[in-house]
């Protein structure tokens, strides 16, 4: 019986690690996907542009977006929201959550992390991580991608939320 019971806890925790890892995965392969094409104006993931012709559905679903779009609003830009709460002591575990996937995704694309203050008044424990390749070619290329993670706050509504943000360049 004892013997049964090992096992059977054996087999859950390496399917629940095995999914973990699964969708830490498919996470960065979709961040990946975006960033890509970020050269290419986001082309061929921009989905139906909506009636003011500056937001775009997104084609493309990163694990545990709540909802996502592509932006032009002083450059294009994608923007995906991972979590969304009235109480502002609910954002810990999904900040950090958030932050190491992103860290441990675009840390293997060269991409180094930098934390500035938050724009937000009551938010300094939520800095703006800002992921950047320091160094590419310039000639006549254009700058790599940037991505940022935010924590921002809507006095109409109460809602805080985080939000990563993929720059053309």
């Amino acid at each position: 019986m004892f013997l049964k019971r090992f096992f059977l806890l054996l087999v859950t925790v390496t399917s629940f690690f095995s999914f973990a890892h699964g969708q830490s995965d498919a996470f960065c392969k979709a961040v990946t996907t975006i960033v890509k094409d970020a050269p290419n104006a986001f082309r061929n993931i921009k989905g139906k542009a909506d009636q003011s012709g500056r937001i775009w559905a997104c084609g493309i679903k990163v694990p545990g977006t709540i909802a996502s779009r592509f932006v032009d609003a002083m450059g294009l830009f994608y923007e995906g929201g991972f979590f969304q709460t009235k109480n502002k002591e609910e954002l810990k575990d999904a900040y950090e959550k958030y932050k190491t996937m992103l860290n441990n995704c675009l840390s293997a694309y060269g991409y180094t992390l930098t934390q500035v203050d938050n724009f937000y008044p009551g938010l300094a424990d939520y800095k703006k991580l800002i992921f950047m390749i320091e160094e590419y070619e310039p000639q006549g290329a254009k700058p790599p991608a940037h991505i940022t993670m935010e924590v921002i706050h809507s006095k109409e509504l109460g809602n805080y939320a985080i939000v990563m943000y993929i720059f053309e360049h």
